[in-house]
């Protein structure tokens, strides 16, 4: 995972202050439970990003051409592909 659990469970308690602190969530509960589900909500985000992300890494290493990755061809494939597999799975990026 890209960030830690450290890192996301800073960013949901920043996320959750700021929405109710500007009113734009209705919250009766403990501020914990909603931390606590935005931080589930951006790790599950996070996964099927990597899992995407290892998709087309093999797809690219697969192919019958060696690309050298990190090469601008390299990259433009790989965002052309990502692109392609987060559409299919419903996934925005």
């Amino acid at each position: 995972m890209r960030l830690s659990e450290e890192r996301i469970t800073f960013i949901a308690h920043q996320i959750a202050e700021d929405l109710v602190s500007k009113n734009l969530v209705k919250f009766g509960g403990s501020l914990l439970v909603m931390e606590a589900e935005i931080a589930r909500v951006i790790a599950s985000d996070l996964k099927i990003e990597e899992e995407i992300d290892r998709e087309v890494v093999e797809m690219i290493d697969s192919m019958k051409r060696a690309i050298p990755q990190g090469s601008a061809e390299w990259q433009a494939i790989y965002s052309q592909k990502k692109e392609e597999i987060a559409r299919r799975r419903n996934y925005i990026y």
